[in-house]
């Protein structure tokens, strides 16, 4: 069993006019409303359409079965993901005809149709990112969660290395200053057990040892780079008023954000446009030396 959990969803309406085709016309749609993870569900008419079953035994599908002539979509469902850097659908349909025996149903994966017309309902997963993977023991391709957390706490058992501070007390134990005692020796020294408080000066010593561990720490190569990074991705944030360039919708401004969507108006229509930055590469900015606005270039986070 797998469980996977989204937090933020979108809920989009998309129609589809007659003459379009599944899954085509459905995709870009989805790419237009910038939507890579999600669940469909919808209903309507079709004027021609293509289902498969898949067979257990052979672990594929078989030969398509092709439903000419008009067809009800009594329900329709199914899952968006990406599926080697690309928007996948995986489409299941229960269609029904009339037939020379009266009404027909017909059930399966839905390979392709042309629509008559066509009502959806698709919630978008934005801070979901899933992707299709071959699973070996069904033949079938499942839905997983692509993880972009790892490399970051892969990067960290680094730091918990250097604390090889066991080598510190070797450092500590040069601190042979027992060798004071033999200073007390002499017996006019025997007033000077009070001043065996001085040891702590070599206390203070392992306080020097430390920036020498801090030295370690800076020379391992891996450790300051993610900071600098991370600096980097937070001086690279469009802000109202600033402009981009979007992979997708062209020259556009910023006319809102809250930190995780931002709403962008189209140079070349005024249409307005909103997008979750999870989904998008933010390339550092340029100054426009005539009007002083920062310039982003926004592409698709694969």
């Amino acid at each position: 069993m797998n469980v996977l959990e989204a937090r933020r969803a979108r809920h989009l309406i998309i129609r589809l006019d007659r003459g379009e085709e599944l899954p085509a016309a459905l995709v870009r749609a989805l790419d237009e409303a910038e939507a890579r993870a999600g669940w469909i569900e919808g209903a309507g008419s079709l004027e021609q359409a293509e289902i498969a079953l898949f067979d257990q035994a052979s672990r594929s599908y078989a030969k398509t079965r092709v439903l000419d002539g008009p067809c009800d979509v009594v329900a329709l469902s199914g899952s968006i993901a990406l599926q080697q850097g690309e928007t996948s659908l995986r489409l299941s349909a229960t269609l029904a005809r009339e037939a020379g025996v009266g009404l027909q149903l017909a059930a399966g994966e839905l390979v392709w149709a042309r629509v008559y017309g066509l009502e959806l309902r698709v919630t978008a997963f934005d801070d979901l990112p899933l992707v299709r993977v071959f699973d070996d023991r069904t033949g079938l391709t499942q839905l997983t969660a692509q993880s972009t957390t790892l490399p970051a706490i892969v990067g960290e058992p680094p730091r918990a290395a250097p604390p090889g501070q066991p080598a510190e007390p070797s450092r500590a134990a040069p601190p042979a200053q027992p060798a004071e005692p033999t200073r007390a020796a002499p017996p006019a020294q025997a007033a000077e057990p009070p001043r065996a408080v001085v040891p702590p000066a070599p206390a203070a010593e392992p306080t020097r040892a430390a920036p020498a561990a801090a030295a370690v720490e800076s020379s391992a190569v891996p450790l300051p780079q993610r900071p600098v990074r991370r600096r980097q991705e937070e001086e690279a944030y469009p802000e109202v008023g600033d402009s981009v360039t979007h992979f997708h919708f062209g020259d556009c401004t910023v006319i809102s954000s809250d930190g995780e969507r931002i709403r962008l108006r189209q140079e070349r229509d005024g249409r307005v446009r909103e997008v979750s930055l999870t989904m998008l590469r933010i390339e550092p900015p340029t100054v426009d030396p005539a009007t002083g606005k920062k310039q982003f270039r926004l592409a698709r986070k694969n």
